[in-house]
């Protein structure tokens, strides 16, 4: 007898005993029960075959029902007691910038279309009376099991699940008449139930129970290639899986899409998720799901690449890294990659490497995991069809992960010879000099910075004049400079003006300035008027500039026109500065609001700067409130400062010092200057942030009180990146004299620095000589102090 034939006898009795008046004793009102009768038919149906009621019962068992396969039966339990990773719902990549994500991640979900048609249909079964089957098609992690699972849970939350992991336990389940109404049978990559050894059998009988009245659900997950191999009818040979078809074509179809769309993605940029934060920015092209689901194999496919052959495909790899981390934009030069490879690997390695190494390592690298994304991929042609021949491109995860995880690795030689000769670009080499020279590099910088401006890349003559003019050959930099402003380019010119005038030479600076501003160029307008301060000629330089576009000059002209411009006009120039990004512009804005009492409008404006990354304003508006006795307000504001920093938490992460997270954190230990419990409250609750920036401005305000305290959170913040929490405390450990402080200054270096916290160790500890050789000449490419040098 199935179950529902028993429910509908117990039903019957219930109703004549009701018509008669006989009430059940308290004792047998359980008989009537129509969940308890479901509960024993299933255990009795279980036991028949070898189960013992807990799904987890074995029993020889054939595709046809009769003795043979050993197999589970897996029965239905509440979906409450199921975990989204035992349903076969993906790992996603963690957020790196939170220290007590570990295991199993599961971030936001963003609902989407596809999301709202299931959740009709699963709706309309719950409150229907029929079975239904549905199928979510889609490629490789593109999300299907986490759109059931978050679609199941949020229509049918009280009902059961059951999830057989195989043909046999799914025939089991049906031969038991184990489903009962309100359960979810749970069909995750249903071709391999139902493609193979049993499929048909258990298609059949799965057929058969759909026949049965009752509400119960069907959710099957596809990819689009196996729904084909299991529906499209053989033109010839032997039909495999006519069951199967019959059973899929009685299914409702769903698409999961294989990309995010633009309003999803916009969904996707607003969540406060970290994990989604890096997905949505390593996954330009929308596919989100593959890189929540494949990120994490991909970096475990690279960490454990150091098999026999695997190793050279692996320092391909890291040569893609390195060339994307340290400024290499364009696509990737295979012949980069070949000639950097070598440095990466161990002697036994290189002298063991076949003749096609690098066929072999390329190979390894474009194998993509998890049928989703390889480390290295093809890059398309910028008109046309196909891809472009001799380059690459690194995968974006892949990128975000070795930002990180290479933070304070410097490449090694062959790695730079490969870029001086093989860089796609001369603006790929003019990064990567800089990337050279924030890292002590100095020698290595200049040939590169040298390279670039010999290829015609303008901008590289700047750094190259302030080098010499550092040096004391300003004869020599004044040469090169006035070469650049012959063909119109006063930068470099400037940069020798404003060296000489960091040593007090006026007259030197002010005479190369006018030289550059006979070019007309914006820049160097703006220079002049600040050289001159004031007067007729300086407004004049101004106004050009503003005209011409510079973002400084509204600034400086609306400050020089203060006391004459009325201000209708004094505001319209702070806010065509403020529009172009001029700081000082936003400030002065802000300020006019606050001094004119009107603080919501001051609010709004600062707040809309905070929400673009700039959070200093609002810091300020804290702190002002503060010292006007409003300390409720204050600490509102400052507390939103650091909220909207979190949020931007990886684009904060690409500014060096955290200048506007310090004043709000500076407005709210002045609240609490007069309360040193709540001021430790402050700390505690900063430190709970993601961001690392935040953790270190906790850490700046604690180093003398409690140096400790203040050691251990500038070392979790320098763990996720944040260099200021670097330089900090290498700048601790030198104070206390640490045993490794020279380590950790050389690790600030490398991570970009500069070399002067490591000259200043030196200088530090007697080692003037050194100190003084590292700051003019920096280091070479093993880390060693390099000799004079010219350019």
């Amino acid at each position: 007898m199935s179950a529902e034939r028993l429910i509908g006898l117990v039903r019957a009795i219930g109703a004549e005993a009701k018509r008669q008046g006989v009430e059940p004793l308290r004792d047998e009102r359980h008989l009537f029960d129509f969940d308890h009768w479901r509960r024993r038919h299933r255990d009795a149906a279980a036991e028949r075959i070898g189960g013992q009621g807990s799904g987890a019962a074995q029993q020889p068992v054939s595709s046809d029902g009769g003795p043979g396969i050993v197999s589970s039966l897996d029965l239905p339990r509440p979906l409450a007691s199921w975990q989204p990773e035992r349903l076969g719902v993906h790992a996603a990549i963690l957020d790196p910038l939170r220290t007590d994500a570990t295991g199993f991640v599961l971030p936001a979900y963003i609902v989407r279309r596809h999301d709202h048609e299931l959740r009709d249909l699963l709706m309309a079964a719950a409150s229907g009376d029929d079975p239904v089957l549905l199928v979510l098609s889609g490629y490789s992690c593109t999300g299907k099991t986490r759109t059931a699972y978050e679609a199941v849970a949020a229509c049918l939350a009280d009902w059961m699940l059951a999830y057989p992991k195989d043909a046999d336990s799914l025939h089991r389940l049906l031969a038991a008449d184990a489903l009962g109404p309100r359960t979810v049978l749970w069909l995750n990559e249903a071709q391999e139930l139902l493609g193979g050894h049993g499929g048909e059998a258990a298609a059949a009988a799965l057929r058969r129970r759909l026949e049965q009245p009752g509400p119960l659900v069907v959710i099957a997950t596809l990819w689009p290639g196996h729904r084909h191999e299991l529906t499209d009818r053989p033109t010839g040979g032997q039909d495999r899986h006519p069951q199967a078809r019959a059973l899929l074509a009685a299914a409702r179809g769903i698409t999961v899409p294989a990309v995010f769309d633009g309003p999803a993605l916009g969904r996707l940029h607003e969540t406060d998720d970290g994990s989604l934060n890096v997905a949505a920015r390593t996954a330009p092209d929308g596919s989100v799901t593959q890189t929540l689901a494949g990120g994490p194999s991909l970096v475990q496919w690279y960490e454990q690449a150091d098999g026999t052959q695997d190793c050279y495909g692996k320092a391909v790899v890291t040569a893609a890294m390195d060339a994307r981390r340290l400024g290499h934009t364009s696509p990737l030069p295979l012949a980069l990659l070949e000639v950097a490879a070598p440095g990466y690997l161990t002697d036994a390695q290189r002298a063991a490497a076949p003749a096609e190494w690098f066929e072999t390592a390329l190979a390894f690298a474009r194998t993509r995991v998890k049928d989703v994304v390889a480390a290295l991929g093809d890059v398309a042609h910028d008109h046309g069809m196909g891809a472009q021949p001799g380059v690459c491109r690194l995968a974006d995860y892949l990128d975000q992960y070795a930002r990180a995880a290479r933070r304070e690795c410097f490449p090694p030689a062959s790695f730079w010879h490969a870029v001086e000769h093989h860089a796609a670009t001369a603006a790929d080499l003019y990064e990567l000099a800089r990337s050279a020279e924030s890292r002590g590099r100095l020698r290595l910088a200049a040939a590169l910075l040298r390279r670039a401006a010999d290829e015609g890349h303008g901008p590289a003559w700047e750094p190259i004049v302030t080098m010499m003019a550092y040096r004391g050959l300003t004869e020599e930099a004044e040469s090169l400079a006035r070469s650049a402003l012959r063909r119109g380019e006063p930068e470099p010119m400037l940069a020798l003006a404003w060296t000489l005038s960091e040593c007090g030479d006026a007259d030197e600076t002010e005479r190369l300035v006018r030289e550059a501003a006979t070019t007309g160029q914006a820049s160097a307008l703006t220079s002049l008027a600040v050289v001159l301060s004031q007067g007729p000629e300086a407004e004049a330089a101004l106004a050009e500039a503003v005209t011409l576009g510079d973002p400084e000059a509204p600034y400086l002209l609306a400050k020089l026109r203060q006391n004459t411009c009325d201000l209708a006009e004094y505001e319209e120039l702070l806010w065509r500065g403020a529009s172009a990004g001029d700081r000082n512009a936003k400030g002065e804005l802000v300020a006019l609001k606050c001094s004119a009492d009107e603080w919501d409008e001051a609010e709004v404006l600062a707040r809309s700067f905070a929400e673009r990354g700039d959070g200093f304003e609002l810091g300020m508006m804290a702190i002002d409130r503060n010292k006007a006795g409003d300390r409720a307000e204050a600490e509102r504001l400052a507390w939103t400062a650091v909220e909207l920093a979190d949020r931007d938490v990886l684009g904060t992460a690409r500014r060096p010092f955290p200048v506007g997270t310090f004043a709000a954190v500076a407005a709210l230990m002045s609240v609490y200057s007069d309360d040193e419990d709540g001021a430790e409250s402050v700390l505690q609750r900063l430190t709970e942030f993601r961001n690392p920036q935040t953790w270190a401005v906790a850490a700046r305000c604690q180093e003398e009180r409690h140096p400790d305290r203040a050691e251990r959170l500038y070392r979790r913040a320098a763990e996720r990146g944040d260099l200021y929490a670097l330089e900090r405390l290498a700048m601790m450990e030198r104070n206390r004299k640490a045993a490794g402080a020279e380590r950790t200054h050389r690790a600030a270096v490398d991570a970009g620095c500069g070399v002067g916290p490591l000259a200043d160790l030196w200088g530090y500890e007697d080692r003037a000589e050194e100190a003084e050789q590292a700051q003019c000449y920096g280091l070479e490419i093993d880390g060693s102090i390099a000799a004079p040098w010219l350019f």
